[in-house]
């Protein structure tokens, strides 16, 4: 009986945790969206330096979705792409997500990777990803 309700407790529990939720035409993955207005990403990156950690909401298509996990999409809001991770690996996209329109609430992070090429230089990159804590995510290619 003991492990009977431990089962029922751990069934529980993993239910509960779940980072999916549904409702009408929409799934939102993470937490919920708070901030209500969209900043266009061309925004975001025109000053990207001075936004690195803050918080946005963007809106825009998921282009591309990892195949592995859906741990990360690139993102698309007009002609501006980026890439989009989740925090603490939490949740992830599904992987036949591309070409849906998602809402995205995140913090944008610069990433700086540094490499020596043959000659014996090094070669320092710069790239700026969003790290999401929420994304609504239209269960057809239209909210």
């Amino acid at each position: 009986m003991k492990k009977l309700f431990i089962s029922v407790a751990i069934v529980s529990l993993i239910i509960l945790s779940c980072s999916e939720t549904s409702s009408g035409n929409s799934d939102l993955y993470g937490d919920n969206i708070t901030i209500e207005t969209s900043t266009a990403l061309a925004t975001i990156l025109a000053d990207r330096d001075a936004n690195v950690g803050m918080e946005f909401k963007i809106e825009g298509v998921m282009v591309e979705v990892c195949q592995k996990k859906g741990c990360w999409i690139n993102f698309k809001d007009g002609e501006e792409i980026i890439t989009v991770r989740f925090k603490d690996y939490g949740f992830f996209m599904p992987k036949d997500g591309a070409g849906r329109k998602a809402k995205i609430q995140g913090f944008l992070v610069h990433n700086t990777f540094e490499e020596t090429n043959d000659a014996g230089q090094i070669i320092r990159t710069d790239s700026y990803e969003i790290v999401a804590s929420a994304v609504e995510l239209a269960k057809s290619e239209k909210f």
